[in-house]
């Protein structure tokens, strides 16, 4: 979606090359609004945009041809501004504060989530969330919090976001481990205590027969050492 917002906004603004002379400062906020109506919301209602009205002291000759831009530096994203100057019959430039929101389906906790508790299906609901207003990260599939745990409490309502989740730890140090080692054309099994926790995935250290050696954490409390 943000790969296409910033053609959007210049195919829009490029509609206003050529255009007839500017009767007054609104005109321009005007053509941009009509524009964004019937072009970039086109009955699916995932972006909704306001455009502003150029500032109200500003007097503004008449142009023949308006050339858009996007300024240096601004974000297509939420609030910004957009510009237009004018390139025959006078010599201006405005800018047109702009805000650009957009909406997709998340999920949300549908009841208060304490620390450490793990999340089911149960335990969320969709919602259509408006992107531009939240962190990155959001969740939109159930799947994604299968087997996660809260890794701080949860609100009623708030939007879940993968930082607001973690995998649950498939070992605590002093665990008794299985640990698996294996090369070119061999492979080890044997018994070893878990020195640090770790979900899975994660690199955790085992100590076997006085010696410590770092591998992966699996489920079922064991570690692959390679």
């Amino acid at each position: 979606m943000r790969t296409l917002r910033p053609l959007l906004l210049m195919v829009l603004l490029a509609t206003l090359v050529g255009a007839a002379p500017a009767r007054a400062e609104s005109d321009i906020a005007n053509r941009l609004r009509v524009f964004l109506d019937a072009q970039v919301l086109p009955g699916g209602g995932e972006v909704e945009v306001t455009v502003g009205d150029p500032d109200p002291r500003l007097n503004l000759a008449p142009c023949e041809r308006m050339e858009p831009f996007v300024p240096s530096g601004a974000r297509l994203w939420g609030r910004t501004s957009l510009g237009v100057r004018c390139l025959d019959g006078a010599r201006w430039t405005v800018y047109l504060p702009t805000t650009i929101k957009v909406f997709a389906p998340g999920l949300v906790a549908a009841r208060p989530i304490a620390r450490g508790e793990p999340l089911g299906p149960d335990d969320v609901r969709a919602e259509r969330l408006e992107l531009t207003a939240l962190p990155p990260g959001l969740i939109g599939g159930v799947d994604a919090i299968d087997g996660k745990t809260a890794a701080r409490a949860i609100a009623a309502g708030e939007a879940i976001r993968r930082d607001l989740l973690r995998a649950p730890q498939v070992l605590q140090a002093g665990d008794p481990v299985r640990v698996l080692a294996g090369g070119a054309g061999f492979s080890v099994i044997t018994e070893g205590k878990a020195l640090t926790a770790a979900t899975d995935g994660q690199t955790a250290q085992v100590a076997v027969a006085g010696k410590v050696l770092t591998g992966v954490a699996r489920a079922g409390k064991v570690v692959e050492v390679r």
